[in-house]
């Protein structure tokens, strides 16, 4: 008499795991007793006959899937652009402030003719190209892909990109945690920070070309 019960367990790398009826009783399942092409997923609704397996346990044949579970669908940008539960938005938040900082200092040091306008230009162009970069390494993280090297990441921001990289950490929640790729990034927003002030209030007088 065929039976009907949920994949309870699933060793997916194995190829095991076990069902249960509606009766509360577990069987025992192989991949090779799962009819069709598909691997099953926990939480799938089966129907199946019962056999006695190895060391006498109890086992499911003839395992037929009637409703499978949809696989699941992989994160996207959109997915993670939303704060997960119980990470906090101010510590988020300080990498806006601080890209909000240098940016408003290097239009003071423009507005004041204290800076040449190229100087704003080539922060504008690093920055959308480290923000491209820590989109891509999300993405690639994201598919199982090569990732983009975390030096890579930290010779971009330096080289005058660190507005448009600390922007890019919090808008795709990326690179946020590690303690040392962190400790890095601030210090490199540190150097841009000091180095932008220097312009802006006239420290560094005539160090650049006009």
């Amino acid at each position: 008499m065929r039976r009907s019960g949920e994949l309870v367990q699933w060793n997916n790398k194995g190829g095991y795991g076990f069902v249960r009826d509606d009766t509360g009783r577990d069987y025992y399942v192989h991949i090779s007793k799962v009819a069709g092409d598909g691997r099953p997923r926990i939480g799938d609704r089966v129907s199946f006959e019962t056999a006695t397996g190895r060391k006498g346990r109890p086992s499911a044949v003839d395992v037929i899937i009637t409703t499978a579970i949809p696989a699941p669908q992989p994160a996207t940008l959109r997915d993670i652009k939303q704060s997960p539960a119980g990470m906090s938005r101010y510590r988020l938040g300080l990498r806006t402030a601080a890209a909000t900082l240098m940016t408003l200092l290097i239009l003071w040091a423009i507005g004041t003719d204290r800076t040449p306008e190229w100087i704003g230009l080539l922060y504008a162009a690093m920055g959308a190209g480290s923000a491209l970069l820590y989109r891509f390494d999300k993405l690639y993280a994201l598919t199982g892909k090569y990732r983009v090297s975390e030096t890579n990441l930290h010779v971009v921001d330096l080289s005058f990109g660190i507005i448009g990289g600390l922007a890019a950490q919090e808008v795709y929640r990326h690179k946020t945690v590690k303690p040392r790729f962190v400790a890095t990034t601030w210090t490199i927003a540190l150097v841009h920070t000091l180095f932008l002030a220097g312009l802006a209030f006239g420290w560094l007088g005539a160090l650049l070309p006009a």
